[in-house]
């Protein structure tokens, strides 16, 4: 069961999957559509620094993060209605940058356990 089903971004976008309605949040910047993807169990888990991420924290990072990050060379290792693994190349506001998988694991239909590996590039 969508929690969010009644949420219109949702109900126009059932015919896509998954990955391409995040990867659309993403395009357009739109951090309420983005937030609508994300369980309110969520947590997410960044091995490189062992921090770990709930959904209370999402939203301002999720802003930054739109706002400020460009995801290149991405695409979707995998995806069925209970993970979700994706690649891409962060480019970062500071001139950083990272080759990151990311694994979703989805509750609901939504996005409810994010783990992170990146690997700095030069």
């Amino acid at each position: 069961m969508d929690l969010r089903a009644s949420n219109g971004y949702l109900r126009d976008a059932k015919k896509m999957t998954f990955y391409e309605r995040y990867q659309k949040a993403w395009d357009d910047k739109n951090v309420s559509d983005m937030m609508d993807l994300y369980h309110p169990e969520y947590r997410r888990i960044f091995h490189g620094s062992g921090k770990e991420q709930t959904f209370d924290e999402l939203e301002d990072i999720m802003t930054r993060w739109l706002l400020g990050t460009k995801r290149n060379k991405r695409r979707c290792i995998y995806e069925n209605n209970e993970i979700m693994v994706e690649h891409f190349v962060a480019d970062f506001q500071d001139g950083s940058r990272e080759a990151v998988l990311t694994v979703h694991i989805l509750k609901d239909g939504l996005l409810w356990l994010t783990e992170t590996g990146a690997t700095p590039l030069v």
